[in-house]
């Protein structure tokens, strides 16, 4: 089989699927809609696999397939086609996204089993694979921006999947509007992007960015911070994150498929796919690194003190994403994807988790409701401890390596510092005490379970994704281990090797102190151990420990418990004064003015016209007299 016709299926796989399903989107055969939906996304898996194969047969710096369908557009010197590229960054993200995907479409068929709308649901599902198939395969940006917009669309159908649920439909919205935001952003990186190289290609782009003179860096910069507001929307990063956290009204499958392998991820696949352009603007990377870091420690307080499970899964997203950006901002682009590979095991893993705990619990997602279900549910509870290790860093498990790596760059990249690896460790430490609250008071402990809810463990089409999830999440990261261990343990780094000669490394970067790097490491591991044993006395041994806590510092519990109230400040000094304004321009341009004014102009035509008919009535007699008054004014005009 030809790679044309492989990356053909692969990409139109999901299209068939979502045209089946949405043919028939009245149907509830859930069982069906979910088989073909499912066996669509495993199809693209599979072509995914075979493309990787010829990949890994070619030599390494050729590792490259190219395919232009058809030309889009041609127009002066704007040459546009529908064409993909499939190289070690875009089939990395392949294989995550079809994947991970997969798995959450077959956990799916279990979970959404008794909803009234299987078909539709099913339907969106391979439309959302389909378009970040497009944003990742894209062999330029336009072809990118329509899958981004494409996913941005999926989303808001998917989060407010749920529409009768007013709150639930207003969470679509918002997810909407504010991607909207920083779409209008990136749309500006484009265009300066096409101004100064001709192209939008991004082997054209990465190609060229080394022939620019010193006097175009500051439009390079532009061009860089002008995307960085795009990714800061699609990846939920501060000061746009505010739509993520509400995305948790859609199915929590969905919240799985945004939240860990596809449409957040998409900002951070963006900045790596154009390092080189990148690397050019020392400036926007240190912006880029520090909203990363902010976001990191920012997001991981809001998570300390949340009660709904999905809602602590999301904040801790939006601070995870915040370290594939630190790792970004400081040049370690491999790192960047590293993490956002393993992140995309565990939280998929974890939201799945959740969602086979809130399955059991009737659709209750308040931890204080729950207690000592890992008798109920022992295989969600095992799945679920190997996610839990994984994303605080437990040595030897995938997070592990993937945020150690990020820390370490942080500190030693020269474009890193103290502030930017401090900022990470305290995220590590907040992450390590959140995410073993969530594990004490919804698996261990005293069982608070209603008396009217009876847990029970979910169906094997929800627990199989979960064990290869789980498995995904204790050895997904040994590709990737570092060179201080790798070394002792003879592992080599497959992932760096992988990346070689598509990702480009700032001067000095290479230089590395084993001691210090095993140092910062023994210094994360414990902070974040000591952060989860803490978690554990104050839940399990001593659960009096949070109250008091709370009210000896109410007011700043109160303030993190209602997320700092940034939603309130928005709404207060932007959405309301924004929709003041367009009051005032809708009553006093429209109304007042424009509606008046065309009202006035009917009135003018139409008295004209009422005035001018009656010079046409049939009446011969007045035609006399018309004709009399007007020989009078003739002559009247000649004789003065």
């Amino acid at each position: 089989m030809s790679h044309n016709m492989m990356l053909g299926i692969l990409l139109l796989s999901p299209v068939v699927g979502f045209l089946f399903n949405g043919i028939r989107w009245k149907s509830q055969d859930g069982a069906l809609a979910g088989t073909v939906a499912t066996a669509a996304a495993g199809v693209s898996l599979v072509c995914t696999a075979l493309l990787y194969l010829a990949l890994l047969h070619m030599p390494a710096e050729q590792r490259e397939i190219y395919v232009s369908y058809y030309k889009w557009a041609d127009v002066g010197s704007l040459n546009l086609n529908v064409s993909f590229l499939v190289d070690e960054i875009s089939i990395l993200m392949c294989l995550v996204v079809t994947g991970v995907g997969s798995l959450i479409h077959l956990f799916s068929i279990g979970y959404m089993s008794h909803d009234e709308r299987p078909s539709r649901y099913f339907a969106y599902l391979n439309l959302f694979l389909f378009n970040m198939l497009l944003l990742v395969l894209g062999s330029n940006l336009l072809v990118m921006f329509v899958g981004w917009e494409g996913v941005g669309l999926c989303s808001y159908l998917l989060i407010g999947f749920w529409f009768k649920d007013v709150e639930k439909a207003n969470a679509g919205m918002k997810a909407f509007v504010t991607n909207r935001i920083g779409d209008a952003g990136l749309l500006l990186g484009v265009f300066l992007l096409f101004i100064l190289f001709n192209s939008l290609e991004f082997k054209d782009i990465n190609a060229m960015v080394g022939q620019l003179d010193s006097t175009q860096v500051g439009l390079v910069t532009a061009a860089c911070l002008l995307l960085f507001i795009g990714a800061i929307g699609k990846s939920a990063q501060i000061p746009l994150y505010v739509w993520l956290p509400d995305a948790m009204a859609g199915p929590t499958p969905v919240s799985a498929l945004i939240h860990a392998a596809t449409m957040v991820t998409a900002g951070v696949y963006m900045i790596v796919r154009l390092n080189p352009l990148f690397l050019m603007a020392p400036n926007a990377m240190l912006v880029v690194a520090s909203v990363g870091a902010l976001t990191v420690v920012f997001a991981a307080s809001i998570g300390l003190v949340q009660n709904d499970i999905k809602k602590i899964l999301a904040y801790s997203t939006v601070s995870q994403l915040g370290y594939m950006f630190l790792a970004a901002g400081v040049g370690a682009f491999g790192a960047a994807m590293f993490h956002l590979m393993t992140h995309a095991f565990f939280k998929a893993l974890m939201f799945l988790g959740a969602g086979s705990v809130i399955h059991a619990m009737h659709e209750e997602q308040d931890i204080r409701k729950m207690g000592g279900l890992k008798k109920y549910l022992p295989i969600t509870h095992l799945t679920f401890v190997c996610g839990w290790l994984a994303i605080i860093g437990t040595p030897l498990f995938s997070g592990f390596f993937s945020k150690d790596e990020i820390l370490w760059m942080s500190w030693h990249s020269p474009r890193g510092n103290f502030v930017f690896w401090l900022f990470g460790l305290i995220g590590a430490t907040m992450t390590a005490f959140y995410m073993t609250r969530l594990m004490a008071l919804t698996f261990w402990g005293k069982s608070r379970v209603p008396k009217d809810i009876h847990p029970h463990e979910s169906s094997a089409t929800m627990t199989v994704p979960l064990v290869i999830l789980a498995i995904l999440s204790v050895v997904g990261g040994y590709v990737g281990v570092p060179h201080v261990i790798g070394h002792a343990l003879h592992v080599p780094n497959i992932l760096e090797g992988w990346f070689e000669h598509k990702i480009l490394s700032i001067p000095g970067i290479e230089k590395s102190s084993a001691s210090m790097e095993v140092l910062l490491m023994i210094v994360s591991v414990l902070a974040a151990g000591a952060s989860a044993v803490l978690a554990y006395v104050f839940y399990i041994k001593d659960p009096s420990k949070p109250k008091e806590f709370a009210e000896k510092f109410k007011g700043l519990y109160e303030l993190v418990l209602d997320k700092y109230r940034i939603d309130e400040l928005y709404k207060k000094y932007i959405l309301d004064p924004i929709v003041k304004m367009s009051e005032a321009f809708w009553l006093h341009g429209d109304i007042n003015f424009i509606d008046r004014a065309t009202y006035k102009l009917a009135d003018f035509v139409q008295n004209s016209g009422d005035g001018a008919k009656s010079l046409q009535n049939g009446n011969l007699q007045r035609y006399a007299f018309y004709m009399v008054v007007g020989f009078l004014v003739l002559i009247s005009m000649v004789v003065l």
